[in-house]
């Protein structure tokens, strides 16, 4: 059973089947953080470079590259672990 691990953040000890059970999203939870990914995506490809403040540009291209990876992250993480859950092995 997972227990609290005192440190500065918020962590828990996890047995591999909890790690395992807890990475695996629902159909419901799948299709949502894919309709982000594309959200996240079309707002990048919106972003427009301004000649007067091109920091503030680099600055919204690179928040929007970390949330395109943070997503994609989630769903190969999912994908792997139902593979790995019902013995295919990942790719």
């Amino acid at each position: 059973m997972a227990h609290l691990i005192e440190n500065s953040f918020a962590s828990f000890s996890l047995t591999a089947e909890e790690e395992l059970e807890g990475s695996i999203f629902t159909l419901t939870q799948l299709q949502y953080l894919q309709n982000q990914l594309a959200k996240v995506a079309e707002e990048k490809l919106e972003l427009e470079f301004d000649t007067a403040d091109p920091q503030s540009f680099t600055q919204q291209e690179a928040y929007k590259r970390g949330q395109l990876d943070t997503l994609r992250f989630l769903l190969e993480v999912s994908k792997a672990s139902l593979e790995v859950k019902n013995g295919i092995a990942p790719q």
